[in-house]
């Protein structure tokens, strides 16, 4: 690690991977309790959701809402509409949300914030650093063919993952900052259930899992590329991309993820010794104030 960096101050990438994106929850819990300063965050597709609710102070009642929320009321916010352009609107679960925090322009925030989406005409990222933070949400998870796409007459605008889903390198702080990146496409682990790989696949199953195997190297590319500090990899089969039921086990795993990789942040000396002072050093200081 870069001996300039900060200690403590974090600039943190939230990748992309449906409702297994809740596990960021539980890696902001985690990172705070180990005493880090999150200042700068990256989000894209669920991460642009979990990060919009962090810097705008709101976290704790997304936690609440997605720890109480049922697969029942998972297919009741599901909106259909005309497949001919994607199977969900999307405007449900966005009216629901925004009980949870309102919409808030991005320039406003009081933590640098950018959301990654895909245009489909240029066949680039597009990043949202300013105007309405739920505008920057809904085209960042716009999942191609699941939700319909943001069109306008200059764009297309899908889901961040589909050309990038770790986005590390719109990372503004990266000189000073140390650089956590939440990395959802990790390699299936037995752990979270039975993995065959690409062995005895129909057509359906190989279509997937070449999809999958291409979102993994992508994110495994961009890594390798911008070198983050910490990289916490959540296994691809920890969740399903519909199992927001499944929060409480997802926060908590994403705490527990996070512990394994990334330390506590160091005391300073004085803070030490001021900590390991006897009880007698501690009572004379106190006769003396």
């Amino acid at each position: 690690m870069n001996f300039l960096k900060s200690k403590r101050k974090v600039s943190l990438v939230l990748g992309s991977g449906g409702a297994r994106g809740l596990v960021q929850i539980g890696v902001i819990r985690s990172l705070e309790e180990k005493g880090y300063e999150i200042d700068e965050v990256v989000g894209c597709s669920i991460g642009s959701l979990i990060g919009a609710a962090y810097v705008e102070g709101k976290m704790g009642k997304l936690e609440d809402w997605m720890r109480s929320i049922t697969r029942r009321q998972v297919f009741k916010l599901m909106d259909f509409t005309n497949p001919k352009f994607g199977l969900l609107k999307g405007e449900r679960v966005f009216e629901s949300l925004k009980e949870i925090f309102p919409d808030k322009n991005i320039e406003d925030m009081d933590i640098p914030f950018r959301a990654i989406a895909t245009d489909m005409v240029s066949e680039k990222e597009v990043v949202f650093d300013k105007g309405s933070v739920y505008k920057a949400i809904r085209a960042s998870i716009a999942i191609p063919a699941v939700f319909t796409s943001i069109e306008s007459e200059d764009w297309n605008l899908v889901d961040g993952g589909v050309i990038n889903p770790l986005p590390i390198n719109y990372v503004r702080r990266k000189r000073r900052n140390i650089i956590i990146a939440v990395n959802l496409d990790g390699k299936p682990d037995a752990e979270y259930g039975p993995y065959n790989g690409a062995k005895g696949l129909n057509a359906i199953s190989m279509l997937q899992e070449s999809y999958f195997m291409m979102r993994r190297r992508l994110s495994q590319l961009s890594v390798e590329l911008y070198k983050p500090d910490y990289v916490i990899n959540i296994p691809h089969n920890i969740a399903g991309i519909w199992d927001y039921d499944k929060a409480s086990f997802m926060i908590e795993k994403g705490k527990e993820l996070t512990d394994k990789v990334v330390p506590d942040v160091p005391i300073k000396k004085k803070e030490a010794k001021k900590k390991n002072k006897s009880p007698k050093e501690k009572e004379k200081e106190k006769e003396v104030v």
